[in-house]
């Protein structure tokens, strides 16, 4: 074990003053066998028996630091008051994403929230997770696996209590690294990861457990982030004490440098820790660290960290850590920006019954492109008052330069909870998808998206999906909502994105919904091209009476319609003729005699399926 402690200086030269900052670490190696190889598979539950507890950890931890947020929250309202007639808009002229495939996701809710995450490989296989859950669907939203994560890494872990998954894809290794916090006291607080051994997510994966609480220091992980370079695994938590105030229990984030190719082999892991990272003597938080823009990996990685608690602020930390965790000339090199606009706590979302937290500051998602940093975050929309996206840009080696900041705000709804991902075809594109979380006082929370081409020009959003109830699962007025979204860029297919976010169930709870979004005028063809020629979409969906089916069949074919179950056996055929006109049609049918669960429609042309949609009966 090897322990470094460093302190550097940063020189920055500005146009009227140099700066001089003190940045400050510790490091230490260690080693981590393998605890297991399972089949997930093997796990595969199609019948999703759960157990419900209410509530997963809270980002702020325990009562006295939510407490704490909570005051920070009502001072924010109290400077800036929501102004119910100012119509906060930054529109241009850019055209919103298309929505190229929506379908209901993991509906088998634990608890709240529901902790989105999301990876797709060039098999377009969507793997979603949430609390604690893992779902893989094909490219229609029907379900290939079903999987309890709790069972899954239940032959790893001290205890049973696991929360805030993360799901990433290798693009340049073809596999995924699944990662989720156990535990929320010292003594059995874990880190469990799982790297696939294929490319095939429902196959053989390696299990490890890392040790959440190092130092024996009362401290508990918490809130994971990851991402990877060409080598390595690079995974981040927060160290929370589980008794003490915000103030005093946070005890900073850990930056862990992982070789990545241990897990996919099955070997010891070989790790590095980065701890009691600091600037000028103030603990940096919820480090964020900066995902790849495309399929080629970089060989160092950045992170971004925010003053996240503070009413307004307008500084941006940036770390860039360079050298493998095996280099002894390893170091992380710490600057920082001024944004030309401040971010800010947001305050509690309004929806049509209750609001929602929306915690904090703190940087959500990032990526980066040619030597640009894009970020996103939850924010102040110092104009109108209410809760609203910041996106920022950065230029990565710039330690003296200036910071690109937008609020992205809607006309009456509160945001919330963003992700972002690129969709250019080349570095000279810095155009993005970002999608995120909305409510309002008569607006269901639902996800909406906006694209941006990544100089402050934005569409306008687009709903992907609508909420048919309010979230209503805690006592008293405060639900959650959050903590993340997940989104990724479809790498073989430039121009598309798959997300996952959520919505409010007619049953007054929260489910994830899918989709794939592309930038407009894009081509995004598909390996089944004929799947263009006619297109569904389901509505309500789930659904307690009825369901209508829009078909889009501009070629006037003949087609049939059929009703399945899960299992793929047909139960009704809804219609097989011709198609007295070319365009767009509806039909409508009752769902009141199936019994409540999951099936699918197929549309059936030319002998051959050309597309499916799943539905749920409630």
């Amino acid at each position: 074990m090897l322990n470094d402690t460093r302190v550097f200086f940063v020189l920055t030269i500005g146009l009227i003053s140099i700066q001089m900052a003190l940045g400050q670490y510790t490091t230490t190696r260690y080693i981590d066998p393998l605890k297991q190889t399972v089949v997930m598979d093997q796990y595969n539950d199609p019948h999703a028996f759960t157990v419900t507890y209410d509530e997963m950890p809270h980002p702020a931890g325990k009562a006295a630091r939510r407490e704490a947020l909570r005051q920070q929250k009502l001072a924010a309202q109290r400077m800036t008051p929501h102004r119910p007639n100012v119509i906060s808009s930054n529109r241009g002229s850019l055209p919103a994403p298309e929505i190229l495939a929506s379908f209901t996701g993991n509906n088998v809710i634990t608890g709240t929230p529901l902790d989105n995450h999301l990876a797709i490989s060039p098999a377009e296989q969507p793997v979603s997770v949430i609390n604690t859950h893992m779902l893989v669907t094909n490219n229609t939203g029907f379900w290939l696996g079903s999987y309890n994560l709790a069972n899954f890494f239940g032959s790893v872990g001290t205890v049973t209590h696991f929360f805030d998954p993360r799901i990433i894809y290798d693009p340049e290794q073809d596999r995924f690294i699944l990662v989720l916090i156990n535990g929320s006291r010292c003594h059995d607080s874990q880190i469990v990861l799982a790297f696939s051994q294929t490319s095939n997510p429902r196959g053989a994966w390696n299990l490890y457990a890392l040790d959440g609480c190092l130092n024996d220091d009362g401290t508990f992980a918490d809130y994971p982030m990851i991402s990877i370079t060409k080598n390595e695994l690079f995974l981040t938590y927060n160290e929370v004490h589980s008794d003490s105030t915000w103030q005093a229990g946070f005890f900073g984030t850990q930056i862990h440098q992982i070789n990545k190719m241990n897990g996919y082999n099955g070997e010891t892991l070989q790790r590095r820790v980065w701890q009691d990272i600091s600037y000028n003597g103030r603990l940096l938080r919820n480090i964020c660290p900066v995902r790849n823009a495309d399929e080629v990996l970089p060989s160092s990685m950045y992170f971004l960290s925010t003053r996240n608690f503070d009413l307004s602020n307008d500084t941006l930390f940036v770390l860039h850590l360079t050298g493998e965790q095996d280099d002894a000339e390893a170091a992380i090199n710490m600057s920082y920006r001024v944004m030309d606009l401040p971010y800010g706590v947001p305050p509690y979302a309004v929806q049509p019954k209750d609001s929602f937290d929306t915690n904090d500051g703190r940087v959500l998602d990032a990526f980066e492109l040619a030597g640009r940093i894009q970020w996103v975050s939850n924010s102040m929309d110092f104009n109108s008052g209410r809760s609203a996206v910041y996106h920022g840009i950065i230029l990565a080696d710039d330690p003296g330069g200036i910071g690109e900041g937008h609020i992205i705000a809607h006309a009456t709804d509160y945001l919330g909870y963003p992700g972002i991902a690129w969709t250019g075809h080349d570095p000279s594109q810095q155009d993005a998808i970002i999608v995120v979380s909305h409510c309002s006082p008569i607006r269901n929370p639902g996800g909406s998206a906006i694209y941006t081409d990544g100089y402050g020009q934005y569409s306008d959003f687009v709903s992907i999906i609508e909420g048919f109830r309010p979230i209503d699962m805690l006592p008293g007025m405060i639900e959650r909502w959050g903590d993340y979204i997940g989104i990724q860029r479809l790498y073989h297919q430039p121009g598309s994105v798959w997300i996952s976010c959520s919505y409010g169930r007619f049953n007054f709870n929260n489910e994830a919904w899918i989709a794939k979004l592309a930038r407009q005028e894009e081509n995004v063809s598909v390996n089944q091209p004929q799947r263009e020629l006619l297109h569904i979409a389901a509505y309500p969906n789930p659904s307690e009476d009825y369901v209508r089916i829009d078909l889009d069949n501009p070629e006037a074919r003949d087609f049939k319609v059929i009703l399945m179950d899960a299992r793929g056996v047909a139960l009704r055929t809804l219609y097989d003729g011709p198609a007295e006109y070319p365009g767009k049609a509806s039909l409508t049918f009752s769902v009141h005699t199936l019994p409540a669960g999951h099936y699918i429609v197929h549309v059936v042309a030319g002998g051959a399926i050309v597309t499916s949609k799943s539905i749920v009966r409630l």
